[in-house]
């Protein structure tokens, strides 16, 4: 089943076409250039922070950047403002990429505690040997910081959810981590990775162990220990989180009301 691969800036003007570019029409991973192509491209280039919160980018200079043209273009930046990550257009046909903020964070990771703590106690009961193998392995490649390992994991422990929730924490993951990267100045250090690895280990033995309830804890934790540590580098303290934290353990099922 775990086959599956898973304080608002000042706004600046970001000339891509002054650039030189490594990629162009020639190049295959840009010759496809219909909405989709066009689309996963300016998602990762927002995602990794080659696009910098809060900049402004013509449509230009997009255009000739990636050696497209300006339909699939537009198609695109519409589909990145509705998940957000565009957050609005400016004059001269420019797009604005979505700030940073700790409010933003606060409400990001409280959903991924939810979520992914439904997602795992749903998955518990589904996952086979060849799971943990695949989840013992990741493990350790995550202990050598390797972020394809640990979106696998994460993937992995979702499986069971539906097609919904699986699509919304896998989004709510790669905006995660585009705050991780913007926020974490400095490589973490060994002894806070190896706890952040130990936390990993802790969830599979749950999941081994079939206890649904602990490894939801586990998972709920772990998400929020992280932004904690983002919001405490940044002097801010966590609103929405706690209590989505102490709902995501709750447990339970809902009950309607008569």
């Amino acid at each position: 089943m775990c086959d599956h691969d898973p304080a608002e800036e000042q706004v600046v003007i970001v000339s891509l076409a002054s650039k030189p570019s490594s990629q162009g029409a020639s190049d295959p991973e840009i010759s496809g250039n219909g909405t989709k192509t066009v689309h996963d491209i300016l998602r990762k280039l927002v995602l990794d922070g080659t696009l910098a919160p809060g900049s402004e980018i013509t449509q230009l200079d997009l255009s000739r950047r990636l050696s497209v043209s300006r339909t699939p273009l537009r198609e695109a930046l519409r589909l990145l403002e509705r998940e957000g990550l565009v957050v609005s257009a400016g004059p001269h046909r420019s797009v604005r990429i979505s700030s940073l903020s700790m409010r933003d964070l606060d409400d990001l990771y409280a959903l991924r505690v939810m979520g992914e703590g439904l997602a795992t106690w749903l998955t518990v009961p589904m996952l086979r040997r060849e799971d943990f193998e695949q989840l013992d392995a990741d493990v350790e490649r995550i202990a050598n910081r390797d972020a394809e390992a640990h979106e696998r994991f994460h993937a992995c422990l979702r499986q069971g959810a539906s097609g919904r929730l699986r699509e919304q924490m896998a989004q709510l993951f790669d905006h995660a981590e585009r705050y991780q990267r913007v926020l974490l100045r400095q490589e973490i250090d060994d002894e806070a990775m190896e706890a952040k690895v130990d936390e990993h280990r802790r969830i599979v033995e749950a999941c081994k162990a079939r206890d649904r309830e602990r490894a939801r804890e586990l998972m709920v934790d772990h998400i929020a220990s992280t932004a904690i540590a983002l919001m405490t580098a940044e002097r801010h303290a966590p609103f929405v989180l706690p209590e989505a934290v102490a709902m995501a353990k709750a447990g339970g099922g809902f009950v309607p009301s008569a």
